[in-house]
């Protein structure tokens, strides 16, 4: 027992090197504005700044990488004004904009399990899914376009200069290296997380003349990474019992066999986890209930404390928790009531 809660743990932290260089990565970004002449070219075309927002972070969470949240943050910290209150907004921006990653992507055990363990295709798949991928889209825009007033959202454009495309490919260089090494490795690229962005870090230090790293490093920040990402190495070892409560549930016990589930998945944090309880309570209750299964356990896994994606989104945009859980609550509640009315009653 005692191994497996160390090497849960050791596992998780590796994702610090992640973190680190990332927030190493954003500062460069951020300071020397590494991003801009790409930025100045997509000006000339899309007037609408807030519009700039969303495809910003949607092209992030479309990449079948870990950590897209941590990808995404450092290209919308480049534009983000720096108003404290007004920057706060994009935390949640860019944590919504992730996020429709789980309803859609064949590259995803959120999809890959439960389709398995109903022998359908992925277009079969998308019919039961493609309302809540509807819900969570139009949440998300809305949330931009009438609850956060629109002077929140206006990136900070007015420093780029003319486009150059040596700029443009020298301030993006590691950012394309670390998806395309992502994109090869996956989470098994964890242990190489500290040499890859201790490099991506020597390399923008040698372009800007910039070695002062430790300014970005917010030393609260990390004790607290630290410790959320051992406690989520901890409470992942739940998964073997809670398995086994639902491997054994009958018929009757679909309401509190799926609240089971739901408080798992709000515990442990994983897209990965909750996709395997998922595709467990399809295979005893039927695919008719993949609907109700899928929407309450993408709501715990959302609002989970052991989300990576909130920490990340603190860090850079200073996002209070509350407004995280005040958005995050109301998208949750919409898609559990319609799994609910499409389950139960209609």
């Amino acid at each position: 027992m005692l191994e497996k809660v160390i090497t849960g743990i050791a596992k998780n932290e590796l994702y610090m090197g992640y973190i680190f260089g990332i927030m190493i990565l954003g500062g460069f970004i951020r300071e020397h504005s590494a991003l801009e002449d790409v930025y100045s070219l997509a000006k000339k075309y899309i007037k609408d700044h807030r519009i700039l927002v969303i495809i910003t972070s949607l092209l992030g969470g479309i990449l079948p990488i870990p950590g897209r949240v941590a990808l995404s943050a450092p290209l919308l910290d480049a534009i983000a004004p720096p108003d404290k209150e007004r920057r706060s907004h994009f935390g949640v921006i860019d944590y919504l904009s992730v996020h429709h990653y789980y309803w859609w992507s064949p590259l995803e055990k959120t999809v890959v399990l439960p389709m398995a363990v109903m022998g359908v295709s992925y277009g079969t798949f998308l019919g039961y899914t493609i309302i809540p991928l509807a819900i969570t889209l139009t949440y998300t825009w809305w949330y931009i376009f009438t609850k956060v007033p629109a002077r929140s959202v206006v990136p900070n454009l007015e420093y780029v200069r003319d486009f150059n495309w040596r700029r443009a490919l020298t301030g993006w260089a590691p950012l394309i290296a670390t998806v395309i090494l992502l994109l090869n490795t996956g989470k098994a690229g964890a242990p190489f997380f500290f040499p890859w962005f201790l490099a991506m870090s020597i390399y923008y230090s040698i372009v800007y003349k910039d070695w002062k790293w430790g300014r970005w490093l917010d030393g609260k920040f990390a004790i607290i990474a630290t410790v959320v990402l051992a406690l989520g190495g901890v409470v992942g070892l739940i998964k073997g019992p809670v398995m086994e409560y639902l491997k054994a549930a009958t018929p009757e016990m679909l309401i509190p066999a799926s609240l089971v589930a739901m408080v798992a998945a709000y515990i442990m944090g994983s897209s990965g986890k909750y996709a395997g309880m998922t595709s467990v309570l399809v295979s005893i209750f039927g695919p008719q209930y993949l609907v109700w299964f899928l929407c309450t356990e993408y709501s715990g896994y959302l609002i989970s404390p052991a989300h990576k994606c909130l920490m990340i989104g603190q860090q850079y945009f200073g996002t209070p928790i509350k407004k995280y859980y005040v958005v995050l609550s109301r998208l949750c509640a919409i898609l559990i009531a319609y799994a609910a009315i499409t389950t139960f009653i209609l």
